[in-house]
């Protein structure tokens, strides 16, 4: 206990000084922040996977009304395989949804 009393005002100058130079490190350790940075992950992941598949359906409902050939029963083509396309990508997110269980 007497060599605690005679280091502590020595260890405490020691580390005014180091906060004073801007020379101190601290070290920071987080603790079950990784699955909540990983939810965080998927869900902006989920958005804009979301975001892009709803352009894409803009986009192909524009081609389809703008009437731009090639044409198949007077639907035009590229448009047809843009909603195809979205189909099949909102049936992937759709399934990726259900299958981790949360919506």
């Amino acid at each position: 206990m007497i060599q605690l009393t005679k280091e502590l005002p020595f260890e405490i100058r020691e580390i005014i000084e180091k906060v004073k130079n801007g020379t101190i490190k601290i070290d920071i350790e987080h603790k079950g922040l990784n699955p909540m940075l990983r939810t965080h992950e998927q869900i902006s992941n989920r958005i804009t996977f979301a975001i892009v598949l709803a352009s894409m359906i803009v986009g192909s409902s524009l081609i389809v009304l703008s009437k731009i050939p090639p044409m198949w029963n007077d639907i035009p083509v590229i448009g047809l395989v843009g909603f195809l396309a979205a189909g099949i990508l909102g049936f992937w997110l759709l399934i990726s949804i259900l299958r981790h269980g949360k919506m």
